[in-house]
């Protein structure tokens, strides 16, 4: 890390070896209920203070996610009179799935924008390629594994604020997750399965944990370069985050919000971009949006993503954007060559051997598809060397 650069969020060995952050935040608090606050108008709100500080420039993949905030972003700069957000997107022209070309001319054509920035690469954003090794060599290392993509991006947004999609996948999911809310609020059961996992749920949390464990276990066999004493590590810590309080309320200001791997993300996301004199903001997990949700939502969430699409946006989006189940993959810029060499000739340095076996792991790295939640362990050893060199 350069000296008096701001500095990453630390990771543990566990949560480095697994790649992923791991439990909440120690020290943050449950978010507060908020009656009475709509989530459009707190997204509204969010989007409003980014776009004070121009300029506003919004990662446009031309996914759902990141579709409809450019979509509402436009919508309140031109009802408030200040400048057009501007959608910069990343192109790949050797990796074919992560052309959304299509799905980004119908917004840009919905909403008459003509300014986008499209900022072309080959293999320059590899795990370890240039950018990445500017921001791992100034800030250490950080997370997301693929929080580079980004740099040119900030580079693009200096002096004013960038808006991402991060969390849009994540509150779907978890909507769709409280399946047992959902029996509660329509009393209704549809089978033994459902009557059981009911009964689960509504069972004291000791016997969650008990029934967790096993899938945690499962979960943490999958990771096929850990040492027995990694997987059992990370079954423990997966055991303790997959039991939830009930309703979905309650999930998003008491779990969500302080969960590490949401504010690792928006603190290594601010870190990098802090140089640049750039606000970040990731409007679907930032404090007033989930708790507005939370309202909304209430005990039984609000369905699936298409549901809350429509929604919160539904009179803004096309109707092929909110019906797309298609999504674009960004693995391939990932792993080019580059980090493809430097995990051919890793020597095992550079991660915890009492969690992580370097030949499980070098196996894992010798063939394709690579494991992309191992990209963390590729950036920490390589960042291991750099440091030595």
């Amino acid at each position: 890390m350069s000296a008096g650069a701001p500095a990453a969020a630390p990771l543990s060995s566990l949560e480095i070896a697994y790649g992923f952050p791991l439990g909440l935040e120690p020290g943050v608090a449950a978010l507060p209920r908020t009656p009475g606050v709509s989530p459009r108008a707190a997204l509204e709100g969010v989007l409003l203070d980014a776009l004070r500080r121009p300029p506003c420039v919004v990662s446009f993949s031309g996914g759902q996610d990141s579709s409809a905030l450019l979509a509402l972003a436009v919508t309140v700069a031109r009802r408030e009179g200040l400048p057009d957000p501007v959608p910069v997107t990343l192109v790949f022209p050797g990796a074919k799935a992560t052309d959304e070309s299509v799905w980004q001319r119908v917004i840009l054509d919905r909403f008459a924008l003509t300014e986008h920035v499209r900022l072309e690469f080959t293999d320059e954003l590899d795990a370890l390629g240039p950018y990445a090794q500017r921001v791992l060599g100034t800030h250490g290392l950080v997370w997301p594994f693929n929080l580079h993509f980004h740099l040119p991006i900030v580079e693009v947004a200096r002096g004013g604020s960038l808006v991402t999609g991060f969390g849009g996948d994540e509150l779907a999911r978890s909507s769709v997750s409280v399946h047992a809310e959902r029996m509660l609020r329509q009393r209704r059961i549809g089978g033994v399965r459902d009557a059981a996992h009911l009964g689960y749920r509504l069972s004291p949390r000791p016997v969650q944990r008990v029934r967790e464990h096993f899938r945690a276990a499962a979960v943490a066999r999958q990771v096929p370069w850990l040492t027995p004493r990694g997987t059992s590590q990370l079954t423990r810590a997966l055991r303790r985050d997959y039991v939830f309080p009930l309703g979905w309320g309650r999930v998003l200001r008491q779990v969500v919000w302080r969960m590490r791997y949401f504010t690792v993300c928006r603190r290594d996301f601010d870190v990098m971009a802090a140089p640049y004199d750039v606000r970040v903001s990731h409007p679907f997990v930032e404090a007033p949006v989930l708790q507005a949700l939370a309202e909304a939502g209430s005990f039984a969430g609000l369905g699936h993503r298409r549901q809350i699409l429509e929604a919160l946006l539904g009179d803004l989006l096309p109707q092929t954007t909110l019906e797309r189940v298609t999504k674009a993959t960004y693995t391939d810029p990932l792993w080019t060559a580059t980090a493809q060499r430097f995990a051919a000739a890793w020597d095992g340095r550079g991660v915890d051997a009492e969690l992580v076996d370097p030949e499980a792991l070098r196996r894992a790295w010798a063939v394709e598809p690579r494991p992309i939640t191992s990209t963390t362990l590729l950036q920490a050893a390589w960042l291991a060397g750099h440091r030595a060199g």
